[in-house]
């Protein structure tokens, strides 16, 4: 893969992250979130006619993205008389830990951030789906019930148990190695 083409796959996935990060919270209207992705960073003053074109590229750019965030099921649409909306779905929400855990710094060597759960028989779909979040970001299984990572991802994960109702029954630590 040439250098100029793996630049663009690189901003290619910051670009899903962001959108990703701003559709967390709540459900944006189309063209806010547009301009709010359109004006990430500064316009260089230029004649108006390119400043045009690189709106319309950044229009064209703008809607691949997104149809490549519905197209894998990561947000959905909502049409309104008001205009169009976008929201996270639950998948998207995955994805954004996912992608937001990758991305975190690795802890200094020796160090680990410890997942330990105990979780009763009527909290089966909680501990599923933890486990399957560990996996999934890259955690390593210490023993039955303790997961670890180099990863510096402690408030990730309390994110996640909580959203998950868990957190009676999980303990995340940042631990050091002896």
């Amino acid at each position: 893969m040439k250098d100029r083409d793996r630049k663009k796959l690189i901003v290619g996935r910051e670009a899903v992250t962001r959108l990703l990060q701003k559709l967390e919270d709540a459900a944006i209207e189309a063209s806010e979130l547009f301009e709010q992705w359109a004006h990430r960073r500064p316009y260089r003053l230029d004649p108006e006619d390119r400043l045009a074109e690189e709106r319309l590229a950044q229009q064209r750019a703008f809607r691949q993205r997104t149809k490549y965030l519905r197209r894998k099921k990561l947000i959905k649409t909502k049409r309104t008389e008001v205009g169009l909306f976008y929201e996270l779905t639950q998948e998207g929400r995955v994805e954004l830990f996912e992608r937001l855990v990758k991305q975190r710094r690795k802890l200094p060597e020796g160090e680990v951030c410890l997942v330990m759960y105990d979780v009763p028989i009527e909290g089966n779909l909680g501990r599923d789906a933890l486990r399957y979040f560990l996996k999934r970001v890259g955690f390593r299984q210490a023993q039955k019930s303790v997961w670890q990572t180099d990863r510096d991802v402690v408030s990730e994960v309390q994110k996640f148990v909580r959203s998950a109702k868990i957190q009676k029954w999980v303990d995340v630590y940042l631990a050091k190695k002896m």
